[in-house]
Protein backbone atom coordinates (compact mmCIF):
# COMPACT_ATOMS: atom_id res chain seq x y z
CA UNK A 1 0.00 0.00 0.00
CA UNK A 2 1.12 3.63 -1.17
CA UNK A 3 1.98 5.95 1.95
CA UNK A 4 1.40 9.13 1.52
CA UNK A 5 1.88 12.36 3.84
CA UNK A 6 0.61 16.18 4.02
CA UNK A 7 -2.31 17.15 4.42
CA UNK A 8 -5.77 16.60 3.24
CA UNK A 9 -8.66 13.64 3.85
CA UNK A 10 -8.88 10.49 4.83
CA UNK A 11 -11.49 8.00 4.40
CA UNK A 12 -11.67 4.71 6.33
CA UNK A 13 -13.78 1.69 5.42
CA UNK A 14 -15.39 1.85 8.38
CA UNK A 15 -17.14 5.16 7.66
CA UNK A 16 -14.85 7.38 9.92
CA UNK A 17 -12.67 10.01 8.49
CA UNK A 18 -9.85 12.28 9.45
CA UNK A 19 -9.33 15.68 8.30
CA UNK A 20 -5.98 17.38 8.91
CA UNK A 21 -2.34 16.62 8.78
CA UNK A 22 -0.76 12.79 8.33
CA UNK A 23 2.08 11.20 7.62
CA UNK A 24 2.92 7.79 6.15
CA UNK A 25 -0.88 7.45 5.79
CA UNK A 26 -1.50 8.55 9.96
CA UNK A 27 -2.91 11.08 11.11
CA UNK A 28 -0.06 12.96 12.42
CA UNK A 29 0.20 16.63 13.59
CA UNK A 30 -3.07 18.76 14.05
CA UNK A 31 -6.34 17.44 12.80
CA UNK A 32 -9.93 16.37 13.46
CA UNK A 33 -11.28 12.67 13.57
CA UNK A 34 -15.25 12.28 12.63
CA UNK A 35 -16.50 8.98 13.60
CA UNK A 36 -19.54 6.68 11.87
CA UNK A 37 -22.05 7.60 15.24
CA UNK A 38 -21.30 10.94 15.25
CA UNK A 39 -18.53 11.71 17.84
CA UNK A 40 -15.75 14.12 17.23
CA UNK A 41 -12.03 14.19 18.44
CA UNK A 42 -9.94 17.09 17.47
CA UNK A 43 -6.76 17.92 18.54
CA UNK A 44 -3.00 16.73 18.20
CA UNK A 45 -2.15 13.35 16.74
CA UNK A 46 0.88 11.10 17.46
CA UNK A 47 1.34 7.99 15.31
CA UNK A 48 -2.29 8.07 14.48
CA UNK A 49 -3.39 8.12 17.75
CA UNK A 50 -4.71 11.14 19.92
CA UNK A 51 -2.26 12.49 22.10
CA UNK A 52 -4.26 15.88 22.86
CA UNK A 53 -8.05 17.04 22.38
CA UNK A 54 -9.04 20.15 23.70
CA UNK A 55 -8.76 23.91 22.75
CA UNK A 56 -5.81 24.70 20.35
CA UNK A 57 -4.55 28.97 19.50
CA UNK A 58 -1.45 29.07 17.24
CA UNK A 59 -1.13 25.18 16.88
CA UNK A 60 -0.82 25.02 21.03
CA UNK A 61 -3.41 23.60 23.60
CA UNK A 62 -4.54 26.69 25.27
CA UNK A 63 -7.83 26.79 26.87
CA UNK A 64 -9.32 23.58 28.07
CA UNK A 65 -7.67 19.97 27.23
CA UNK A 66 -6.79 16.58 27.69
CA UNK A 67 -3.25 15.30 27.05
CA UNK A 68 -2.57 11.30 26.89
CA UNK A 69 1.52 11.16 26.70
CA UNK A 70 3.05 8.22 25.27
CA UNK A 71 3.97 6.84 28.26
CA UNK A 72 0.89 6.46 29.85
CA UNK A 73 0.69 10.03 31.80
CA UNK A 74 -2.56 11.96 31.73
CA UNK A 75 -3.48 15.37 32.45
CA UNK A 76 -7.06 17.06 32.06
CA UNK A 77 -6.98 20.89 32.83
CA UNK A 78 -6.23 24.73 31.52
CA UNK A 79 -3.60 25.15 29.52
CA UNK A 80 -1.92 28.44 28.40
CA UNK A 81 0.25 28.68 25.23
CA UNK A 82 1.48 24.82 25.15
CA UNK A 83 1.79 24.25 28.61
CA UNK A 84 -0.35 23.25 31.85
CA UNK A 85 -1.36 26.67 33.24
CA UNK A 86 -4.41 27.06 35.71
CA UNK A 87 -6.34 24.21 37.32
CA UNK A 88 -6.11 20.54 36.05
CA UNK A 89 -5.67 17.01 36.79
CA UNK A 90 -2.63 14.97 36.34
CA UNK A 91 -2.39 10.68 36.45
CA UNK A 92 1.01 8.98 36.20
CA UNK A 93 1.07 5.57 34.55
CA UNK A 94 1.96 3.98 37.84
CA UNK A 95 -1.50 5.62 39.58
CA UNK A 96 0.25 7.86 41.80
CA UNK A 97 -1.90 11.66 40.94
CA UNK A 98 -2.22 15.32 41.52
CA UNK A 99 -5.12 17.93 41.25
CA UNK A 100 -4.82 21.60 41.71
CA UNK A 101 -3.36 24.72 40.51
CA UNK A 102 -0.28 25.06 37.62
CA UNK A 103 1.64 27.54 36.31
CA UNK A 104 3.80 26.97 33.02
CA UNK A 105 3.40 23.43 33.41
CA UNK A 106 4.49 23.17 36.89
CA UNK A 107 2.55 22.69 40.18
CA UNK A 108 2.11 25.97 41.95
CA UNK A 109 -0.35 27.17 43.99
CA UNK A 110 -2.78 24.95 45.97
CA UNK A 111 -3.31 20.96 45.86
CA UNK A 112 -2.84 17.54 46.84
CA UNK A 113 -0.77 14.67 45.70
CA UNK A 114 -1.92 11.06 46.00
CA UNK A 115 -0.14 7.78 46.20
CA UNK A 116 -1.10 5.32 43.69
CA UNK A 117 -3.47 3.68 46.51
CA UNK A 118 -5.92 6.83 46.33
CA UNK A 119 -4.49 7.44 49.95
CA UNK A 120 -3.09 11.65 50.47
CA UNK A 121 0.50 11.99 50.21
CA UNK A 122 0.67 15.80 50.24
CA UNK A 123 -2.41 18.25 50.74
CA UNK A 124 -1.09 22.17 50.61
CA UNK A 125 0.74 24.43 48.83
CA UNK A 126 3.63 24.50 45.86
CA UNK A 127 5.78 26.46 44.05
CA UNK A 128 7.95 25.90 40.92
CA UNK A 129 6.46 22.51 41.20
CA UNK A 130 7.57 21.88 45.33
CA UNK A 131 5.63 21.90 48.62
CA UNK A 132 6.44 25.21 49.33
CA UNK A 133 4.47 27.11 52.04
CA UNK A 134 1.88 25.41 54.37
CA UNK A 135 0.89 21.68 53.61
CA UNK A 136 0.31 18.15 55.32
CA UNK A 137 2.25 15.19 54.12
CA UNK A 138 1.67 11.60 54.91
CA UNK A 139 5.39 9.81 54.51
CA UNK A 140 5.07 6.15 53.61
CA UNK A 141 6.94 5.03 56.86
CA UNK A 142 3.96 6.49 58.93
CA UNK A 143 4.97 9.79 59.68
CA UNK A 144 2.57 12.68 59.82
CA UNK A 145 3.89 16.52 59.34
CA UNK A 146 2.03 19.56 59.08
CA UNK A 147 3.53 22.81 58.83
CA UNK A 148 5.52 25.22 56.82
CA UNK A 149 7.54 24.07 53.70
CA UNK A 150 10.50 25.53 51.65
CA UNK A 151 11.75 24.00 48.23
CA UNK A 152 9.75 20.54 49.27
CA UNK A 153 11.81 20.57 53.07
CA UNK A 154 10.15 21.23 56.50
CA UNK A 155 11.18 24.43 57.05
CA UNK A 156 9.85 27.15 59.67
CA UNK A 157 7.01 26.16 62.37
CA UNK A 158 5.65 22.42 61.84
CA UNK A 159 4.46 19.73 63.56
CA UNK A 160 5.65 15.99 63.01
CA UNK A 161 4.00 12.91 64.74
CA UNK A 162 6.22 9.72 64.10
CA UNK A 163 5.31 6.34 63.32
CA UNK A 164 6.28 5.60 67.00
CA UNK A 165 3.78 8.64 68.45
CA UNK A 166 6.47 10.48 69.42
CA UNK A 167 5.17 13.98 68.80
CA UNK A 168 7.60 17.12 67.92
CA UNK A 169 5.99 21.14 67.67
CA UNK A 170 8.58 23.21 66.75
CA UNK A 171 11.29 25.40 64.55
CA UNK A 172 12.65 23.21 61.58
CA UNK A 173 14.91 24.08 59.23
CA UNK A 174 15.82 21.83 55.53
CA UNK A 175 13.92 18.93 57.28
CA UNK A 176 15.38 18.92 60.83
CA UNK A 177 14.22 20.03 64.35
CA UNK A 178 16.33 23.35 64.15
CA UNK A 179 15.43 26.31 66.95
CA UNK A 180 13.05 25.96 69.35
CA UNK A 181 10.71 23.05 70.45
CA UNK A 182 8.73 20.30 72.45
CA UNK A 183 9.28 16.54 71.97
CA UNK A 184 6.74 14.79 74.03
CA UNK A 185 7.58 11.09 73.68
CA UNK A 186 4.79 8.38 73.35
CA UNK A 187 6.39 7.03 76.70
CA UNK A 188 5.26 10.55 78.67
CA UNK A 189 8.56 11.56 78.41
CA UNK A 190 8.76 15.90 77.66
CA UNK A 191 11.87 17.68 76.70
CA UNK A 192 11.14 21.63 76.20
CA UNK A 193 14.23 23.75 74.74
CA UNK A 194 16.31 24.58 72.11
CA UNK A 195 17.25 21.95 68.89
CA UNK A 196 19.86 21.99 66.43
CA UNK A 197 20.10 19.71 63.46
CA UNK A 198 17.78 17.07 64.93
CA UNK A 199 18.85 16.61 67.87
CA UNK A 200 18.72 18.76 71.81
CA UNK A 201 21.13 21.37 71.20
CA UNK A 202 21.22 24.27 74.13
CA UNK A 203 19.46 25.10 76.75
CA UNK A 204 16.33 23.09 77.78
CA UNK A 205 14.36 21.05 80.41
CA UNK A 206 13.52 17.66 80.32
CA UNK A 207 10.40 15.70 82.41
CA UNK A 208 10.36 12.20 83.05
CA UNK A 209 7.21 10.24 83.92
CA UNK A 210 9.18 7.06 85.69
CA UNK A 211 12.28 7.15 87.83
CA UNK A 212 13.37 8.94 90.69
CA UNK A 213 14.01 12.14 88.65
CA UNK A 214 11.37 14.41 88.34
CA UNK A 215 12.58 17.18 85.87
CA UNK A 216 16.14 18.09 84.47
CA UNK A 217 16.98 21.33 83.56
CA UNK A 218 20.33 22.52 81.67
CA UNK A 219 22.16 22.62 78.79
CA UNK A 220 22.28 19.76 75.83
CA UNK A 221 25.06 19.25 73.32
CA UNK A 222 24.30 17.14 70.59
CA UNK A 223 21.60 15.18 72.03
CA UNK A 224 23.37 14.99 75.47
CA UNK A 225 23.38 16.53 78.69
CA UNK A 226 26.89 18.70 78.80
CA UNK A 227 27.62 20.59 82.00
CA UNK A 228 25.55 21.58 85.33
CA UNK A 229 22.42 21.16 85.54
CA UNK A 230 19.72 21.11 88.18
CA UNK A 231 17.47 17.52 88.43
CA UNK A 232 14.33 18.10 90.76
CA UNK A 233 13.80 14.56 92.68
CA UNK A 234 10.61 13.20 93.28
CA UNK A 235 10.18 12.80 97.35
CA UNK A 236 8.18 10.01 98.87
CA UNK A 237 5.87 10.49 101.99
CA UNK A 238 4.72 7.32 103.91
CA UNK A 239 0.71 8.26 105.63
CA UNK A 240 -1.53 6.39 107.47
CA UNK A 241 -5.61 5.73 106.24
CA UNK A 242 -8.50 4.46 107.33
CA UNK A 243 -10.97 3.82 105.03
CA UNK A 244 -9.38 5.31 101.98
CA UNK A 245 -9.49 8.83 104.20
CA UNK A 246 -5.97 10.02 105.86
CA UNK A 247 -6.43 10.51 109.37
CA UNK A 248 -5.45 13.46 110.31
CA UNK A 249 -3.22 12.66 113.59
CA UNK A 250 -1.20 10.37 111.20
CA UNK A 251 2.58 10.57 111.51
CA UNK A 252 4.40 11.73 107.98
CA UNK A 253 7.66 11.19 107.36
CA UNK A 254 9.27 12.64 104.34
CA UNK A 255 11.88 10.75 102.08
CA UNK A 256 14.15 12.43 99.37
CA UNK A 257 16.48 10.56 97.07
CA UNK A 258 19.91 10.14 98.11
CA UNK A 259 22.28 13.37 96.16
CA UNK A 260 25.78 11.75 95.44
CA UNK A 261 25.07 9.95 91.92
CA UNK A 262 26.38 11.73 88.97
CA UNK A 263 24.09 12.75 86.03
CA UNK A 264 22.81 10.31 83.75
CA UNK A 265 23.97 11.22 80.30
CA UNK A 266 22.11 9.07 78.14
CA UNK A 267 20.89 10.69 74.97
CA UNK A 268 16.89 10.19 74.77
CA UNK A 269 15.00 8.46 77.21
CA UNK A 270 15.84 5.82 79.25
CA UNK A 271 13.85 3.48 80.98
CA UNK A 272 15.16 4.06 83.85
CA UNK A 273 16.64 7.09 85.75
CA UNK A 274 19.24 7.07 88.46
CA UNK A 275 19.13 9.33 91.36
CA UNK A 276 20.74 12.79 90.71
CA UNK A 277 21.06 15.87 92.52
CA UNK A 278 24.15 18.59 92.10
CA UNK A 279 25.25 21.56 93.72
CA UNK A 280 27.48 24.14 92.61
CA UNK A 281 31.28 23.86 94.48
Amino acid sequence: MKTVSGKGTIYYDNGDFYDGAFENSEPQGIGKMTYKDGRVCEGIWRNGKIEYEGDLVDGKPHGRGKKICQNGNVYEGEWKGGKRHGQGSFKSAHGSSYEGDWKEDKRHGKGILKYPDGSVRYDGEYKDGLPDGNGAHNFKNGNVYTGEWRANKQHGKGVMTYANQDIYDGDWKWSLEDGRGIMKYHNGNVYSGEFSKGKMHGKGTYEYTDGDIFKSIGEWKEGKKCGLFEDIVRSSKQVYYENDEVKADSSIVKREAPSDVDTDTDEGPPSKRRNVSISPP
